[in-house]
């Protein structure tokens, strides 16, 4: 098999993948409950981002599946061996915190700003042109690709369970999700998010509200509280909050912490734990400080909750979402565990030590795969050589991707190692020069395992 110049083959698209990709990052893409409808699962702005994926491929000869506005579904080539690549064009709110307007992209130092700019709508562009290459250039032969994007990655990928169980789509030959880190990630954890209600009387708090998403750490959380002067002054001295009268008997403080991966709690600040340590420090309230003492190991330990595997590494319990009304108290929990962990004991744990009840509602069990397998050593092979980088290793992760609801398909991408792009955080970006290797490294990796024996 003749070399062939993957950079000479992709060069000539950089700029208008740049181009795709600013006008994506322009549409909110957000999970929307109050425009969703039957054609519009996701609501609207998830739609229109779908319908921007697909008006493109059809542009440029794909063949296109709008799946029920789920997912959009670009393929092309013909033969046996299908090559799969799982991207997602949903993103996360855009929390708080932003530069400027996280739907409008912005350049600073030579990188392009925007919520979902490398989660997942980079390197979703950079695999669409990347694809787009190799068919100009002829080099999609004896075996097809398809680019499949979803809608709702973000809240726990349906879109790709209604791909496969609804509508009976074929499972890939090989596939790759570029929604990771480089090299490849050859091991997710397992994901549980769970809900925890307590009945409880807080008599000075009116409200709590903090928290958008089970997989973020909460960024700010807002406390209503009855009128108390002496509250109010101790959260001035001691946080430097300023609160607000809202009405005769009502005050309210925002708080305000660092948002973070739900699979990487440690890395953020959680303002709704913020706002009930307060409230617990000043009206010394017991049952509040043992509940955050609970979370204060991001582990699991305090509650029994705490398990270690050989390949997964630890447990992580992140706090997404808090919110206290009518005497109630409510908390979203994302729970990440390793190979061999018993869920339902940890979270029985959870609550045997704070006295709440909770119910899982979402469960995708760890993935791991071989080191020798054909697909990791393609893969790492394609890296190593368009990268230059012979020395970083696969990793296993936190993180949960599309690999889980794909055979045979493995997290490829698109963060270089050390890279920081603050992915769920403000201010996301991706660097347009690493933009640029993605598409040569992903153009080359769907060659390869097109042609593999």
């Amino acid at each position: 098999m003749a070399k062939i110049d993957f950079t000479k083959i992709v060069k000539p698209y950089y700029k208008n993948a740049v181009i795709a990709l600013e006008e994506l990052i322009k549409i909110n893409s957000v999970y929307d409950q109050a425009t969703i409808s039957t054609s519009a699962p996701y609501g609207k702005g998830v739609k229109k981002a779908l319908n921007y994926i697909a008006e493109l491929g059809e542009l440029f000869g794909f063949e296109v599946d709008r799946c029920d506005n789920y997912l959009s579904e670009l393929t092309f080539g013909k033969g046996d061996k299908l090559i799969s690549v799982f991207a997602h064009a949903d993103v996360v709110p855009s929390g708080h915190g932003w530069e400027q307007d996280p739907f409008i992209p912005f350049y600073k130092k030579g990188c392009l700003y925007g919520r979902g700019a490398t989660d997942d709508k980079g390197p979703l562009m950079a695999a669409f042109y990347a694809i787009k290459a190799l068919k100009d250039n002829n080099l999609i032969n004896n075996y097809r690709v398809r680019l499949v994007v979803g809608g709702d990655e973000e809240r726990g990928s349906s879109c790709l369970k209604y791909y496969f169980e609804q509508l009976k789509k074929e499972q890939p030959t090989f596939g790759f999700t570029p929604d990771a880190t480089f090299p490849l990630v050859y091991g997710e954890k397992g994901i549980t998010n769970f809900i925890s209600e307590k009945n409880i009387n807080l008599p000075e708090i009116v409200s709590l509200k903090g928290g958008l998403a089970f997989n973020s750490v909460i960024d700010q959380a807002t406390l209503q509280f009855l009128a108390d002067e002496q509250f109010a002054e101790f959260l001035k001295k001691t946080r430097k909050i300023e609160t607000k009268v809202l009405e005769q008997y009502v005050m309210e403080a925002t708080f305000s912490g660092v948002s973070a991966h739900g699979s990487m709690p440690e890395k953020g600040k959680n303002a709704g734990l913020l706002a009930l340590e307060a409230y617990a420090e000043f009206y010394q309230n017991k049952e509040i400080k043992k509940l955050i003492s609970l979370f204060k190991d991001f582990n699991g330990k305090p509650f029994g909750g705490f398990k270690k595997g050989k390949n997964l590494g630890l447990t992580t319990y992140n706090l997404g979402v808090i919110e206290y009304q009518n005497k109630t108290l409510t908390l979203k929990v994302n729970f990440r565990y390793p190979e061999k962990t018993n869920v339902n004991e940890c979270i029985k744990n959870f609550d045997l030590a704070s006295g709440f009840t909770s119910k899982a509602i979402y469960d995708s069990p760890p993935l791991l795969f071989s080191l020798k397998s054909k697909l990791v050593k393609t893969l790492l092979n394609v890296y190593r050589d368009e990268s230059d980088d012979k020395k970083t290793k696969p990793i296993t992760m936190g993180g949960g991707t599309y690999a889980k609801n794909a055979e045979n398909t493995i997290a490829f991408g698109p963060a270089f190692p050390y890279e920081v792009n603050n992915i769920h955080n403000a201010n996301e970006f991706i660097n347009i020069k690493n933009f640029e290797l993605q598409m040569i490294i992903y153009a080359r990796a769907i060659y390869e395992l097109g042609n593999l024996k």
